[in-house]
Parts: structure tokens; C-alpha cells; sequence
């Protein structure tokens, strides 16, 4: 990163960043840019042939800091798959063609005190997260991420903070009603006992009505999508060589599916066990779990499938990502972890994870119900022995169960249960 000290006239302060005239602005001027290559061989469909891409992401960051206290930031980011199209379907590698592909990942106002010592607030565009991002995540490793518009408003006290959320999923700005979609709470910081509380309520004002013509829609405004409330903890305790990190959420409310009202009770826990060994190896193994739970009963009014909200699957599910999404049947996940320094410029990870779903799903075979779906294995190996740049290799390997391969394929005559295969390699230079 390189700072440096910029004296401007307050006009063109004021006029630049809106946010009235200040006597000094110091300028922090950072960014990234990211390449990935990437091996596909992850279909079950032995038809199917294997598929390389290259993917690139740049992002350059302006952090304006008006007296200490109020920041005006904004990351510019540029994501791209090399060779390929842009938005518009045209192709940019060695053409004329102007991609316009350039947006702003992250717009906000910080205000790191207000009137007063231990409140501030931001407001704009900007990634949000919660605890170890099982719940809420910026999504990293995506080669665009997530980004949140609306604002945060904190106390930061002696040992604690609590902050107020509000986040504008959907802006609906329809004449008869509201059809927004909001998501508010509070999440509250113990920083001694290393615990995070949270509450999240999400409300989707849109409706089930239908539209007449293109710019009228008639519904009952009381019919809206969903109410969904989700309770949870982050806990993070480290016992000497020891660490244990827990994950706990309930989820309640209800959703409307086809005009029928469903009632949520749902349910997410996540627990880790990791030991670190003494040594310049700077070794760690770990084990734990995590579980969602599922739905045992499809054509009742109630849904006990837990939601998945707004995490990244990739680093807790595999990197294969094969359990992305949310699934009625829940998902149970044994894991297993190793790090070790091979050199102090050289570590290495490996990932084990058996799956299965938390309720059983129905084998398209014979109508027989199973929760095997497979096992993963995960092997990175990282480096900074280049000079100014962090190299990422890894590779993985997916045993799968034929149940689950019928299910994915939708085809109850395959015995297919090949292992499938992945690979990356990473480049990353900051600066």
C-alpha cells in the first residue's frame, strides 16, 4: 500500500466527496489483481468432456481519510473470464471492442465517530460478513464476491460491540405497494469471552399477484414472500494448544409457496476441533462437523430445510461445490483437517469431507431411500517464494455414491460411481 498526505482546497473537497470541507485528506491507494486456471472434470455424465479456463479479477481501491475520522472509499473491480465474452455477448481478447466491464465492488461513507467516542456508522456499497462467514460472506473466492448496499450503525464499548444491520436486498418501486426486499438486525461482539451474538430478519415484501399488462400487478399486500427470522452464535475459544469453533443458528418464520403459507423451523450447527503442534512446522489438525437440517415431510405446511442465507460454500463444503445450494433433504458434513509449513515459504493443506444429507432423499433406482452421497478430498499447496507474489496449487478428488449420481443425473439406470476431478493454480500479487 502507499499513502501519501494530500493538503486540497475544501472547495474541491466538498465537491469530491461531498462531505464538507476538511483541513487534510490522507490517500490510500491499494489493490489487487488475481489469475486462476482451472481444470473441470467434476460431471458425473462420463459423456461430458473436461473443461479449462482461465479467470481473472482486478481490483484498485481509493481510501480517502478526512481528519482522522471520515472515510470516502471505493473499490473498482474488473472480473473476467480470459478469452471470453463480455456482457454484451462480444468477444474482448485481441478486438477493438470496449467491454465496459469495469463497476464499483465497493462505494461507502465510513464515520468512525460520531459526536461522540464509540459510535460510527457506514453507509453504500460495501462487503458484509458475520463471525468465520458460515452465515454471511463476502464470497472471496468468486471471481466477483458479494457486495451489500444499505448501512451499518455501531457502539463499540469497553469489550464489546454492537452493531445495527440494514441491508436493501431489492428495491421495488411499484405505485400500489411495497414489493421491497430488506434484511435488518443487530449483531453483538463479546470480545473476551469470543463469542458473537446475532439476530437477522428478512422481509420480501413482494407478492404473489399477477401483472394485467406490463405495469400493473394486482395482490393482496398481505401476501408477501417471506418472514424469515434467523437466531445464531459464533463462538471462537482457543484452551492453550487447542481451538474450538462453533456455529449455531435457528431459523423461523414462514414463506409463501403456490398461495400456501409454509412455517419455517430450521436449524444450523457447525462445531471444530483443532489441535496446534509446537515447532517451526507450525503443524494443526482438526475435525468437526456440519450440520443443516433437513425436511422429512415435503407435503405438510411445515419446512424444517435449513436456508443457507448468504455464506460461501467453497471454503466449509468441499471445493468441489457440489453442496452450494440449500437442499430440502439438509446436509450432514464429517470433515477432517491438515496444515503444515513445509518451509517457511511452502504450506500445505489437506481437506477430507464424507457427506450426506440430513434426511434421506429417494434413489431414483428403486425408489429406495439412502443419505450416502460421497467423499472429498482437498489438497492445496501455497507459496510466497517468489518475490512480491502468493502462488496457490491444488487439486481434488470426489468419490461419489451411485445413489447420488443417479440423482444428480436424474437417470435411474447409471452405476456410475467414477471419481470426478478438479485442480486450480493461483496467482496473487497485492499492492
Amino acid at each position: 500500500m502507499k499513502t501519501s498526505t494530500i493538503c486540497l482546497v475544501g472547495v474541491v473537497l466538498a465537491a469530491a466527496i461531498g462531505i464538507g470541507a476538511r483541513a487534510e485528506t490522507t490517500l490510500d491507494v491499494s489493490g489487487q489483481v488475481r489469475v486462476r486456471t482451472e481444470y473441470d472434470a467434476r460431471s458425473f455424465d462420463t459423456a461430458a468432456t473436461a473443461r479449462t479456463f482461465a479467470l481473472m479479477r482486478t481490483r484498485v481501491n481509493v481510501d480517502a481519510t478526512l481528519d482522522s475520522n471520515a472515510h470516502a472509499f471505493v473499490q473498482f473491480q474488473d472480473s473476467r473470464t480470459l478469452g471470453g465474452a463480455d456482457q454484451f455477448g462480444n468477444w474482448q481478447s485481441g478486438t477493438t471492442s470496449d467491454g465496459k466491464n469495469v463497476d464499483l465492488h465497493q462505494a461507502y461513507i465510513q464515520l468512525d465517530r460520531i459526536w461522540v467516542d464509540g459510535f460510527g456508522a457506514k453507509v453504500g456499497r460495501f462487503e458484509f460478513f458475520l463471525g468465520n462467514q458460515r452465515v454471511f460472506s463476502p464470497g472471496g473466492w468468486g471471481n466477483v464476491g458479494r457486495s451489500w448496499e444499505g448501512g451499518l450503525g455501531w457502539y463499540q464499548g469497553n469489550g464489546f460491540k454492537l452493531t445495527g444491520i440494514g441491508l436493501k436486498a431489492q428495491e421495488e418501486n411499484f405505485e400500489d405497494f411495497n414489493g421491497d426486499f430488506d434484511v435488518y438486525g443487530l449483531h453483538l461482539k463479546l470480545d473476551k469471552a469470543g463469542i458473537e451474538l446475532f439476530g437477522l430478519y428478512e422481509l420480501n415484501m413482494d407478492t404473489l399477484g399477477t401483472f394485467l399488462d406490463e405495469d400493473i400487478k394486482v395482490a393482496d399486500p398481505d401476501d408477501h414472500i417471506m418472514d424469515r427470522w434467523s437466531f445464531g452464535l459464533y463462538a471462537l475459544r482457543k484452551f492453550q494448544h487447542f481451538d474450538l469453533e462453533v456455529n449455531g443458528v435457528y431459523q423461523t418464520g414462514k414463506v409463501i409457496d403456490s398461495s400456501v403459507q409454509i412455517d419455517l423451523q430450521a436449524f444450523l450447527f457447525t462445531g471444530e476441533v483443532g489441535y496446534n503442534f509446537e515447532g517451526e512446522s507450525k503443524a494443526r489438525f482438526s475435525a468437526g462437523i456440519d450440520y443443516a437440517s433437513g425436511d422429512d415431510n415435503l407435503m405438510d405446511t411445515d419446512y424444517k430445510g435449513y436456508d443457507n442465507l448468504y455464506y460461501s460454500s467453497h471454503q466449509f463444503r468441499g471445493y468441489m461445490d457440489y453442496f452450494v445450494a440449500s437442499e430440502p433433504a439438509g446436509l450432514m458434513d464429517l470433515l477432517a483437517r491438515g496444515r503444515i509449513n513445509l518451509h517457511p515459504d511452502w504450506t500445505a493443506n489437506a481437506d477430507f469431507h464424507y457427506f450426506a444429507t440430513a434426511q434421506n432423499y429417494v434413489d431414483p433406482a428403486d425408489d429406495s431411500k439412502t443419505s450416502s452421497l460421497g467423499m472429498e478430498l482437498d489438497v492445496t499447496v501455497s507459496t510466497v517464494s517468489i518475490a512480491g507474489v502468493k502462488a496457490v496449487f491444488g487439486g481434488s478428488v470426489f468419490l461419489p455414491d451411485e445413489a447420488f449420481v443417479r440423482y444428480r443425473l436424474d437417470d435411474p439406470n447409471s452405476t456410475e460411481s467414477d471419481p470426478t476431478f478438479w485442480s486450480y493454480g493461483q496467482l496473487i500479487i497485492d499492492f
